[in-house]
């Protein structure tokens, strides 16, 4: 039992191994109108730790690229981290959105 309670928590925020530490702590915030920021950068190898909140309803952070898909709630921060393991540039939005209102929530992950 204690064990499935640690593994959930560990999941929840984005935990990649004992080794990791924090290199950066990014703060984005999302809303209807998108992402803030719509552009991140980070370099590989380096852990950064999103710190994601919603300005007004539930939305979902998720890079395709990197396994990455986190449900964002109103009044709770998400902690993302990530440790990129190759360079390039990798689409981030919110999986809860269809249409018009999913092109706005959009953003670049850039790795160098």
């Amino acid at each position: 039992m204690i064990v499935g309670v640690l593994a959930g928590s560990l999941l929840l925020t984005g935990w990649r191994g004992a080794a990791s530490t924090v290199d950066q702590t990014i703060a984005v915030v999302v809303s209807r109108d998108g992402f803030q920021p719509r552009e991140i950068s980070v370099r590989k190898g380096e852990t950064v730790r999103l710190a994601v909140k919603s300005a007004d309803g539930e939305h979902c952070f998720a890079v395709d690229d990197l396994r990455i898909e986190k449900r964002v709630v109103p009044g709770r921060t998400t902690l993302v981290d990530v440790t990129p393991d190759k360079a390039g540039t990798f689409p981030f939005y919110c999986c809860l959105q269809t249409g018009a209102a999913a092109e706005k929530q959009r953003g670049r992950l850039i790795v160098t």
